[in-house]
């Protein structure tokens, strides 16, 4: 029997919320900018009880205002993950112009909510688990993506194991475009160099020069079955193949990446099939101690090309689920 509770650890003036069990293990979500996950510990027994930090986070308020643009570390991607070619896109005859959020690429980059306050909405929790709900409205007073919504984050923890629920309500009066994502760093103790990573089957999103998918994809088999990252860099998206990605939502299929090393293994798991999380973006950050493993409903750029694009219609809701377990040594 574990029991659980629910406290606040602001970073600096940031809120943050922390789902908490007995015996220390503890997930932080990052509510006052962009619904973050932003850490997740757990006693391990390799580590004679310490807790391992599995998720990349922000640690301080003064860190957070100086990597979150680079980072976006556990923020949900919505309404579009990755990039939006040069800033804008066209619909229903429509061009929308968005704006160039960062630096090195003339592209929009991982939507609006990503750095916006949640707001705290409930919790509950039992014996077994701990559950929290956070939503943030997009009032679509930007002409750039005049489509408002209500976006909702339902966390459920039991200590090894995380699930996250996200919904999203159409609250406009016209259809709306939509595709998303998250962000989430994970972590194991050590190099990702040295850990072993299994991927579905899957195809690689191939890119043109301004780093945005042509439509052509390849077969990509480097961790199907399992291997060492070694000291690969990998920025790429991996697009689920008709097994998954056309499963009917009564077969409730879902598609893993596992991540194993010497303290213990990680299972990020995210529900494919119709307007589900049907891609997975992977990137390795340059000091090897986190990797990028994103769920998304699409490769980048859906508001452009169409592949995987999500039409909601006015007044109704669409509901996605990832999440990630923990298995130690």
């Amino acid at each position: 029997m574990s029991t659980f509770k629910l406290i606040t650890r602001p970073l600096g003036t940031v809120q943050c919320y922390v789902l908490q069990r007995d015996d220390g293990a503890e997930f932080e979500i990052l509510n006052g900018f962009g619904g973050g996950l932003n850490a997740w510990r757990i006693p391990a027994s390799k580590k004679n009880g310490e807790l391992l930090d599995l998720l990349f986070g922000y640690r301080d308020g003064s860190t957070l205002h100086q990597i979150a643009p680079d980072t976006n570390a556990g923020c949900r991607l919505s309404p579009f993950p990755g990039r939006t070619a040069y800033a804008k896109f066209t619909w229903n005859g429509e061009t929308y112009q968005l704006v160039n959020n960062v630096s090195w690429a003339p592209h929009a980059l991982h939507g609006f909510l990503q750095n916006k306050e949640w707001l705290f909405e409930s919790f509950e929790s039992d014996s077994e688990k701990a559950v929290a709900v956070f939503s943030c409205d997009w009032p679509g007073a930007f002409a750039g993506f005049p489509f408002p919504y209500r976006a909702t984050n339902k966390v459920t923890f039991t200590g090894e194991t995380v699930t996250v629920e996200a919904s999203v309500k159409n609250v406009g009066n016209k259809d709306l475009p939509y595709s998303e994502g998250w962000h989430p760093y994970f972590m194991l103790g050590e190099t990702i160099n040295d850990l072993t990573m299994t991927l579905p089957k899957s195809d690689l999103a191939l890119l043109d020069s301004a780093d945005l998918p042509t439509g052509n994809f390849k077969d990509d088999t480097r961790f199907v079955g399992g291997r060492k990252i070694n000291d690969e860099f990998i920025n790429d998206c991996f697009c689920l193949g008709d097994e998954f990605a056309k499963a009917a939502p009564s077969e409730n299929k879902t598609a893993s990446v596992t991540l194993d090393g010497q303290f213990g293994s990680l299972d990020i798991w995210q529900q494919t099939g119709n307007e589900q999380y049907n891609a997975i973006q992977i990137y390795t950050p340059p000091d090897r101690m986190s990797i990028a493993i994103e769920p998304m409903t699409s490769e980048p750029d859906a508001l452009n090309h169409h592949r995987g694009l999500i039409v909601i219609p006015p007044g109704e809701s669409r509901t996605f689920k990832f999440g990630f377990k923990f298995s130690g040594k």
